[in-house]
């Protein structure tokens, strides 16, 4: 039997009811679209509102305007970011100018040969093919002079081969050669951010031209930060947007529906000049009384009922409509058929549908979502009786919903009805069923080549897990699927599922459960992976006193805790803190495991860490020797763990000044992660980064910048844009620069890792005060000595505090501090600085192997000036004076 009621073929098509107060918003700003800059008008409301149905109604009132007045012809059309390929800016660019140029023959030249250029520059052996452009475009004509599509050879002549083009060019190429021939000197990235103002630039001489004026419509707003929000800045999602509506001034209305307001006016107050941000509250109850009868429910008593339960949602309206009109089929609705609470109603909604209907839908309402073969697959398990044919009927209801890639789901307030009111064990053999269904697709999995639907599948197995498993099978169950998405650094996707299981195992299990400290120890390995080291600490703490308490004094999984608290102080600074726990970890170790076992190289690899950082270079070169010979021994040559302390080592060699022996040991390291890895992973980064610190260290800058940005492109696709691994190659692309001596990038990147480092490590750590220092010695360099200063205080305060005074980083900021006196001409004020400096650098017996050592004496003399006799006694360094690597 048919699923949708015989006398329709189609879903119910509701008619738009009146929002007298909205429209006339759009019509006021439609009025005085010239009278600013910028004209923005936001409609905002939950979901089901009627932001989608006042944002189609609104086109008609414009094409209205244009059969009325021929002579001001407004141009408008619609995107909705409900389609995902949409929230990207190249996708949103690509589709807003075509649909622009289908409509009314708008001519995007700089737009499209801006966009070639981006392509050809990233797949440059990629030859662009003319038949992929339409007949009038730029980019085709181009082609079709030209053999190939050559950015460096096309477009710094684009004057002149415009003139063997169409004669419409003509214009455009003299008013837009000095932007388009800057392109074959641009960045790739840099192409692609500056794609909005190309676009606009196109749209805004368009309008100019011809005295129109537009009108942009965009849908779903809130879907630009789809699984995105806490990742970095709020207003960084939409940056490229507010671009693109900055560079076309006036003669342009943009219509933005979403269910928040937007919040630009953190990013530039002067926006809340532009911004009429409308909200959309309950439908009232003459529009909602209006639209029942339009759909044919005339019924008093009923329209009363459904008019109270609506809640004023016109969605819920909607499906009410669709099931008064399937109960009419066979009887006469009565107010008894709706029941006065949401649940309720659904209950009765469901009594009407077919027996094969009602346990299709009772089994479809436990996934989350489906598609077309899964859903012939639970029919089939389930032998609900539905033919598997008429999926395209099912759909039809207004509670369902298909996206364009076929994914279906269902109303919530239906889906929560029929799970409340179906038999529980029936639930519980779908949830079982789907966990096995999705957990087929998390075995084997290559952590190289994890992929969109293996996350989808991992998120999809927890949910039906909680459903399916005790707490203990539960937590034994994640730790198992989740594991290679740890390894592979999926840590945002894994952390609110470890969240939420503590949750449930302190709830089921007790606080001091095994179980909960195992849990609260992974949960904070995750936040110290993320960067989140005040989250991490209590939960390590939390753990270890739960293992403590319940476990051997001696039991490995304390050791685990212990190693994981002590690194976790170490990346804090706190190295007082973090010593005492490996000597503990060593003590359990050597009553447990053999010295060559593979847990013991990896504590010795994290004590010299700890050494490497405070600065005992000698112990740190022991220890990494002997951990290297472990570790290839038992794990092999080729295991990552061994490129993990070859990449320790070598930046240990780097920062001796032994770049010879630095070199071949970052490659090595580089080579075996990428084999073991992808080259995607943030240890991939990890290398990179302190590769491109050496080839900086040796001079090869181009090398250096190619590799940090890369670089920050790893860091933020796994970790964020707030991670402290992020500033820190901010931090080190900022001394790149200065090196180069192009101050004002430096001080841009140098600016934006102190923010990141004092919001995510506090405004006390060792990190902080390397930046503080390096922006010092950028206004010493560019002789802005004045500024320097205060910089220099904090950072060597800082140092002494966290380091202690013995520390090589505190020696950095005295030498620097002492070349600022000795700049503005203070030399006995520079002397002790000097000479404490040196005393650290003897007491660590770097010597001579010290970065820029030599340098720092020929620039020493000749700033000491007349005071050279006197201080020819004294060695100091003037090394790292341009940035100090990490």
């Amino acid at each position: 039997m048919s699923v949708c009621p015989t006398d329709f073929d189609e879903k119910v098509e509701c008619p738009f009811v009146d929002r007298k107060e909205f429209i006339e918003a759009f019509e006021n700003a439609f009025r005085n679209i010239d009278q600013k800059n910028y004209s923005i008008l936001v409609y905002y409301g939950v979901a089901g509102i009627g932001k989608t149905s006042l944002r189609k109604k609104l086109p008609t009132l414009l094409e209205k305007h244009n059969k009325s007045n021929q002579h001001t012809r407004v141009i408008w059309t619609s995107i909705d970011f409900a389609t995902e390929q949409y929230r990207q800016p190249y996708k949103f660019f690509e589709i807003l100018s075509s649909q622009l140029h289908q409509k009314y023959g708008i001519k995007f030249n700089s737009f499209d040969i801006a966009l070639a250029t981006y392509l050809k520059k990233i797949n440059p052996h990629n030859p662009l093919v003319k038949e992929n452009y339409s007949e009038d475009s730029i980019v085709r004509d181009v082609l079709d002079i030209c053999d190939e599509f050559v950015p460096v050879n096309l477009i710094p002549n684009v004057y002149n081969l415009a003139k063997s083009l169409p004669e419409r060019y003509q214009k455009w190429a003299l008013k837009r050669k000095e932007d388009i021939s800057k392109l074959p000197d641009l960045e790739p990235t840099e192409i692609y951010e500056r794609l909005p103002v190309y676009l606009a630039h196109d749209l805004a001489d368009h309008l100019q031209n011809t005295s129109e004026s537009a009108v942009i419509f965009i849908d779903t707003y809130e879907a630009l930060w789809e699984k995105e929000r806490d990742k970095g800045s709020f207003n960084s999602r939409d940056e490229w947007f507010r671009k693109l509506i900055e560079n076309i001034q006036k003669s342009c209305l943009w219509v933005i529906c979403g269910k928040e307001s937007l919040r630009w006016e953190e990013v530039d107050e002067d926006w809340k000049n532009y911004l009429d941000q409308r909200k959309i509250g309950k439908l009232p109850e003459k529009d909602a009384l209006d639209l029942l009868k339009q759909c044919g429910i005339i019924e008093k008593d009923i329209q009363n009922i459904l008019i109270e339960s609506s809640e004023g949602v016109p969605y819920y309206l909607e499906l009410s409509i669709d099931i008064y009109r399937k109960i009419k089929q066979k009887e006469q609705p009565t107010p008894g058929n709706f029941a006065k609470v949401p649940e309720g109603i659904f209950c009765r909604f469901v009594k009407y549908l077919d027996r094969e209907e009602k346990e299709t839908l009772k089994v479809l309402s436990v996934p989350r979502y489906w598609n077309r073969e899964l859903f012939k697959t639970l029919i089939e398990k389930f032998n609900t009786g539905y033919p598997a044919t008429s999926f395209s009927e099912l759909h039809r209801f207004s509670f369902m919903d298909v996206d364009e890639e076929g994914k279906c789901s269902m109303h919530q307030l239906m889906r929560k009805s029929l799970q409340d009111y179906q038999d529980p064990d029936l639930k519980k053999e779908v949830h079982n069923f789907m966990l096995d269904f999705y957990s087929n697709q998390l075995k084997d999995l290559d952590i190289k080549a994890i992929t969109q639907e293996n996350e989808n599948a991992l998120t999809e197995a927890f949910y039906h897990a909680k459903e399916s498993l005790e707490a203990e099978k539960l937590c034994e169950w994640f730790i198992s699927v989740s594991d290679p998405f740890y390894r592979a650094a999926f840590w945002q996707l894994i952390t609110p599922m470890y969240e939420e299981i503590l949750r449930i195992l302190e709830s089921e299990l007790g606080p001091q459960h095994p179980d909960v400290a195992t849990t609260l120890n992974n949960l904070a390995l995750l936040y110290k992976s993320t960067g989140e080291y005040e989250k991490a600490l209590p939960l390590f703490q939390m753990a270890l006193a739960i293992r403590e308490k319940i476990l051997d004094p001696q039991n490995p999984d304390i050791a685990s805790t212990l190693n994981g608290l002590a690194e976790l102080y170490r990346m804090m600074g706190r190295y007082d803190k973090a010593f005492p726990l490996y000597q503990k970890i060593f003590d359990i170790y050597e009553l447990m495991l053999s010295p060559q076992h593979p847990e013991v190289a990896m504590a010795l690899n994290d004590l010299a860490l700890l050494y490497f950082e405070m600065g005992h270079y000698d112990k740190a070169l022991s220890l990494y020797q002997r951990t290297l010979e472990i570790v290839e021994e038992v794990m092999g040559p080729q295991h990552q763990y061994v490129a993990t302390v070859l990449d320790n080592l070598a930046l240990l060699y780097s920062q001796m000044g032994c770049y010879d022996k630095a070199l071949p040991l970052y490659q090595r390291a580089l080579d075996i992660n990428e084999k073991v890895l992808g080259p995607q992973h943030p240890d991939i980064a990890t290398t990179l980064n302190n590769l491109a610190g050496l080839y900086h260290y040796m001079g090869e800058y181009e090398k250096s910048l190619q590799l940090y940005q890369r670089t920050l492109e790893i860091i933020e696709k796994s970790q964020g844009s707030q991670h402290p691994y992020f500033a820190t190659t901010l931090n080190n692309i900022g001394g790149l620069y200065a090196s180069m001596e192009n101050y004002e990038r430096s001080l841009q990147h140098y600016q934006r890792a102190l923010d990141i480092r004092e919001k995510v490590l506090g405004s006390q750590h060792p990190n902080v005060a390397t930046t503080l220092n390096n922006i010092g010695l950028l206004y010493n360099n560019a002789r802005h000595y004045e500024k320097s200063l205060p910089y220099y205080q904090r950072a060597l305060k800082i140092l002494e505090d966290s380091l202690g005074p013995e520390h090589p980083d505190v020696a950095v900021t005295l030498n620097n501090l002492a070349i600022f006196y000795t700049n503005i001409g203070k030399y006995e004020e520079a002397l002790p600085l000097f000479e404490r400096a040196v005393d650290i650098i003897d007491s660590t017996r770097l010597g001579l192997n010290y970065p820029y050592f030599l340098q720092l004496m020929s620039n020493l003399i000749l700033a000491s000036g007349n005071l050279v006799n006197k201080w020819s006694q004294y060695y100091s360094f003037y090394g790292i004076i341009y940035l100090y690597q990490e």
